[in-house]
């Protein structure tokens, strides 16, 4: 069985597959595979009415859940199995689903060990909240956005970008980069996130059929830009969000004009997983998600 690396050419071929399954988590989105590609090795096999994904992390290699239809769901799995047997390689699952997990404890039994893992579930808001955000729990985001409305009255543009925002884009995420650099909070994955944010930009004008990307200047200047698309009819998800740190109200600004102007029917709204980073999780807790998407580790004993 040969996997072909997940690249720009496989995207036709694979969008029918997503469009088989419902799942939430932002694992499971052609842009999502693509922008990582890099860092992971993911690549893809299709088979009879069903995709495989697999990928590597230290130096081995997992399989996400299948794409293919519930009701083939056993069977595919099963081919995942077998793959991994005949490979010789220990069977090892990531981003597995609570439902998959209940599957495999009842159909492998003693086979698997099964880990939650928090720092990587996704944060899903109620869309029409953080389009409004009316109500007590969200004073403090209106009293920013109130700020920056007052104090940039009259200087602010907030559009959707094109291919001659990108350089604009990408000098703000140098910007970004150093202003936490400064302040000893280094990430070692802004380079790889880098490296993909690059790779989308290169390709938007394919992209462009899902992928939205909008930005805000004031005085001219993209101090903001964030990028989504929707995962499923209802619900957005929002791959990149980069802005000015020092410009108060200007994340909540972004955050809340990308859902109004480019979701305004999306009922939910992912904001991917906070990867166990203390201020990235205060962060979405602060929003008030209305629920995760869990995801569980699978590993063969």
């Amino acid at each position: 069985m040969i996997f072909k690396d997940i690249s720009m050419e496989s995207r036709e071929l694979l969008n029918p597959y997503f469009d088989l399954v419902d799942y939430e988590a932002c694992e499971y989105c052609f842009n999502t595979l693509y922008m990582w590609q890099h860092l992971y090795k993911t690549g893809y096999y299709i088979g009879d009415g069903f995709a495989v994904i697999v990928a590597e992390y230290e130096g081995n290699t997992f399989s996400i859940l299948p794409l293919a239809k519930k009701e083939d769901m056993p069977r595919v799995i099963e081919f995942v199995v077998d793959y991994f047997e005949k490979e010789q390689k220990k069977i090892y699952f990531r981003g597995i689903t609570k439902e998959v997990v209940e599957f495999l404890k009842e159909n492998y039994p003693g086979k698997f060990n099964y880990t939650e893992e928090r720092d990587l579930f996704d944060y899903v808001y109620d869309g029409e909240s953080m389009r409004e955000l009316k109500g007590r729990k969200n004073v403090k985001k209106r009293n920013h956005i109130n700020y920056f409305l007052k104090e940039y009255e009259g200087r602010f543009e907030y559009r959707l970008l094109d291919e001659k925002d990108f350089d604009a884009c990408l000098e703000l995420v140098k910007e970004w980069t150093s202003n936490k650099e400064e302040n000893g909070q280094v990430d070692e994955e802004m380079e790889e996130e880098l490296i993909g944010i690059k790779k989308l930009f290169k390709n938007y004008s394919i992209l462009k059929d899902k992928l939205k990307i909008a930005g805000i200047f004031i005085d001219g200047k993209l101090e903001a830009f964030t990028m989504g698309e929707y995962i499923n009819p209802d619900m957005a998800l929002i791959h990149i969000e980069k802005a000015n740190p020092n410009i108060r109200g200007l994340y909540p600004f972004i955050n809340q004009q990308f859902l109004v102007h480019e979701f305004s029917d999306a009922e939910f709204v992912n904001r991917e997983e906070d990867l166990g980073i203390e201020g990235l999780r205060k962060a979405k807790l602060s929003y008030h998600p209305v629920r995760f998407v869990e995801k569980y580790t699978v590993r063969e004993v």
